[in-house]
Formats: C-alpha cells, sequence, structure tokens
C-alpha cells in the first residue's frame, strides 16, 4: 500500500440506518427492516475500509453532528477533528461500493501538495473529500456548495480556486442513492466480495419480491436467475 502522513485522519459521515430509510428506497415497497439492513452493511463495509488503511479513524453518526443542515453538520465535523490535532482531514460517507482501502491512501498522499482531494461520483457529486489544516482555515462555511446535487464537484473546486479536472485525483466511481443505483451495482459487479454475497443472500430470500425486481429494472433472465441463487440469510 501507499505511505502517507499518518497525521491525516479519516472520518465516516453518515446517518443512523434508521433516518437512511426516510431518505433512500434501495428496495422497492420492501419492509423498512429489509431495507435497513442493506444500509447498515453499507455502513459497516464503509468503516472496514477506513480502518484497513491504518489511519486514525472517526464515525460520525447523527447523534455526533452538530448544526441543522447538511453544510453545517459536516464544516463542524471537520473542525471537531481538527481541533484534536490533525493536519488534514479525509471524509467519505456510506454509498460507494467501489472505494478500497488504497483509494484513500492515495487521496492521503495527495492531500497535501494541494491542500485539497475529492473522489468524484458520476453523478456530478463527490464520494470522497479531503481537506489539510490550513485550507479548512481559509473557509468559514461549506454553504456555498450545493450539496446532494449534481453541483457538488464544480461547487467545491469553485470555493477552493482549483477547476474540476485539477481538483479530481481519484477515479470516477458510482454510488448509491436509489434502488436504480443499487441494480446497476449489483449488475456491473461494482460491490466488494462481502458485501456483494449478503445482497445475494438477502435477495434470495425475497421470493415474492423476484418478480417486482425484474420488472422494475427490466433484467436480462440470465443475470436475475444468478441474482436469486443462494442460501437464505436470517433477518
Amino acid at each position: 500500500m501507499l505511505r502517507t502522513n499518518q497525521n491525516i485522519a479519516l472520518l465516516l459521515f453518515t446517518r443512523t440506518p434508521e433516518e437512511e430509510v426516510r431518505y433512500k428506497s434501495l428496495l422497492p415497497q420492501q419492509t423498512p427492516n429489509r431495507q435497513k439492513a442493506i444500509i447498515a452493511k453499507l455502513i459497516r463495509e464503509s468503516q472496514q475500509v477506513l480502518e484497513k488503511t491504518g489511519l486514525p479513524t472517526f464515525i460520525y453518526s447523527s447523534a455526533d453532528q452538530v448544526g441543522t443542515t447538511f453544510a453545517e453538520k459536516l464544516y463542524a465535523a471537520f473542525a471537531a477533528i481538527f481541533e484534536r490535532g490533525y493536519d488534514g482531514v479525509i471524509v467519505i460517507g456510506n454509498d460507494c461500493p467501489q472505494l478500497q482501502p488504497n483509494d484513500i491512501l492515495r487521496a492521503a498522499a495527495g492531500l497535501e501538495p494541494q491542500g485539497v482531494v475529492v473522489g468524484p461520483d458520476k453523478s456530478g457529486g463527490v464520494y470522497l473529500f479531503g481537506l489539510t489544516r490550513s485550507v479548512f482555515s481559509s473557509c468559514s462555511s461549506f454553504a456555498n456548495i450545493r450539496w446532494s446535487t449534481s453541483q457538488v464537484l464544480t461547487d467545491l473546486a469553485a470555493q477552493f480556486g482549483f477547476s474540476p479536472a485539477t481538483l479530481a485525483l481519484l477515479p470516477t466511481y458510482s454510488d448509491i442513492n436509489n434502488a436504480r443505483d443499487l441494480q446497476y451495482a449489483l449488475h456491473q459487479k461494482l460491490f466488494r466480495p462481502a458485501i456483494l454475497l449478503f445482497l445475494k443472500y438477502l435477495l434470495n430470500r425475497l421470493i415474492s419480491f423476484a418478480g417486482l425486481w425484474r420488472e422494475y429494472f427490466v433484467l436480462p433472465v440470465q443475470y436475475t436467475h444468478q441474482l436469486f441463487r443462494g442460501p437464505p440469510v436470517c433477518l
């Protein structure tokens, strides 16, 4: 793995599974418990990816977040970690199945030279965002960034004086915000092996859901059969 400055901290910024199901529907017409099971797995997988880097890792879930808007909460989380004495902070969410520990270490290695690092997603947002202490100190808020839109990458670049092309040092990945994103990630095999197996087990249990899944997403028959093969999981 890449060597990097150990005075960089990693942050998993996430809502709880209970809160996430209010904003995301990953399994159409399925129970909140099944929705929460997938989201909880995504959160655990994201945490494990961070921990595998060997860098200090913090989790800021809903109870730890301070502020009213997303921008206020994220800014306060950055500030709290910088107050611990770190020179850089890199944040991720829970919704990028392709993200690997080496991606994060690459971001950490590139953070010090330019002060800002992002991992762009395919919808114009970002799955990873990092700042050095000096760059963070130069901005008073994240309010000018249109979070949860297709303009996040553009706004981040503008706020810190970069073009989107020079700001993005990492590959462009997909994220999971809705049922179609989940289906795409499954079809393209974007998930890490452990969570892919979990999802196959979960979907295999939804016998009554299999027809809806095929109809809703118009999946190839061969792929659908593969998707629902395997032993069930207990929930």
